[in-house]
């Protein structure tokens, strides 16, 4: 039986290198193989490096580098089918996910926030890279590797730019219609001319160019070619502006009024007073309560906001959390009873019909939002200041004509 030396296992072990075997347990395992079989089958009077030779081609067809290649090829299969899996459950539950949410959204239940969110995210964060990675296997050419790597981070900076726009989130317009401006001026015109050149590939450009230019049409369509946010924020504004100067200048005629009247006026009017301060009382607290939970400021931060400060103006949330389905102060509930309290007082009180009822049966609080409800709190407002203005007025007519 040979004994095989020192050296001569570590000329095998370098030859075995120099032959293209990188991989250090795939070196080794050969060595051990090669090693056994001079040990058994070679006699002390053949030569060593012969029999090595004949010995190691044994393991090959070509050359020993096809072992090491064989073994990156099943390393690499066995992960690229672990990797096809996780891509179809990923693009599954993403699917899944924004479907849901959106259905939840539409319908203003809760859970829709977070089923986008989590959605969007494996989209995103799991299929979208594992794409690329695998598309880099299958793909050698490192031209095309680059064009589908753009291609896949606008998709991934457009899919968050659309998150962005549902949740309302800053920065949605710069990422969704940025990321459609390139995929549609960039991408598709570089897609299009890399795979239309390539007798093998042409077909599938001109299909798949056409599907994205369709599909990036229709994104294009979700652009707003009305007025322009700021001139709509303007509208508002100016319109809270107004509302507000309203109620300023009805507060101090009916205070005037009230002071003409004051010594001269019966038990009607002060009965009057105090049944429109409790009204007021409660809409100014249910416009703060709201400002404060929705902006996440204090009460006494909130007194000195309006419409025009909200950070959400589209929350919906504060409105049906704190509003319609709570039964706390300030909540609809309160509202009702506030308003009917209202209307009592003032039937026992006006005599001549001059007052008109404030009905808030028509109004459909569920599902509006905080800006909407804040609109109705200010159009209450001015509908108790014009009652107080035609009873005064009234009352002040009544006191001449007794004089």
């Amino acid at each position: 039986m040979y004994k095989i030396s020192d050296e001569q296992v570590d000329f095998i072990l370098d030859d075995i290198a120099k032959k293209g075997i990188e991989t250090e347990d795939v070196r080794f395992n050969i060595l051990d193989h090669v090693c056994c079989i001079i040990e058994n089958e070679m006699s002390n009077e053949m030569n060593f490096k012969k029999f090595y030779e004949d010995t190691i081609a044994r393991f090959y067809k070509h050359e020993l580098k096809e072992i090491e290649d064989e073994t990156r090829q099943l390393i690499t299969f066995k992960y690229y089918h672990a990797m096809k899996r996780t891509v179809k459950i990923a693009g599954f539950a993403s699917v899944l996910l924004i479907l849901l949410g959106s259905v939840l959204k539409v319908q203003h239940l809760p859970g829709a926030g977070i089923s986008l969110v989590v959605g969007f995210t494996i989209f995103c964060l799991l299929f979208i890279p594992l794409n690329i990675i695998m598309k880099f296997r299958d793909d050698k050419e490192k031209y095309n590797r680059l064009v589908m790597t753009l291609g896949m981070s606008l998709v991934f900076t457009g899919t968050f730019g659309m998150l962005f726009k549902v949740m309302h989130w800053p920065f949605a317009n710069m990422l969704f219609f940025g990321s459609l401006a390139l995929f549609g001026i960039v991408f598709i015109p570089i897609y299009f001319f890399t795979n239309y050149r390539k007798p093998e590939t042409k077909f599938n450009a001109v299909i798949h160019s056409t599907f994205m230019i369709a599909a990036a049409g229709m994104m294009f369509a979700l652009i707003n070619l009305g007025p322009k946010k700021h001139n709509i924020e303007d509208v508002k504004s100016a319109q809270v502006e107004f509302e507000l100067e309203a109620i300023d200048d009805y507060g101090a005629i009916n205070e005037a009024l009230y002071s003409e009247i004051e010594k001269q006026s019966s038990e009607k009017v002060k009965s009057y007073k105090i049944a429109s301060a409790d009204l007021w009382k409660c809409v100014e607290g249910i416009e703060r309560n709201q400002i404060s939970k929705s902006n996440n400021i204090g009460i006494e931060a909130a007194e000195k906001l309006n419409r025009n400060d909200l950070n959400n103006p589209n929350d919906y949330i504060v409105v049906n959390t704190h509003f319609v389905n709570s039964q706390k102060d300030y909540s609809f509930a309160h509202l009702e009873q506030s308003v009917l309290n209202y209307n009592k007082a003032i039937s026992a009180l006006d005599d001549a019909k001059v007052i008109r009822k404030i009905n808030i049966e028509k109004l459909k609080f569920s599902d509006m939002n905080i800006e909407n409800l804040l609109a109705n709190m200010s159009d209450i407002k001015i509908q108790v200041l014009a009652n107080e203005n035609s009873f005064l007025s009234y009352q002040k007519g009544l006191i001449a004509n007794n004089q």
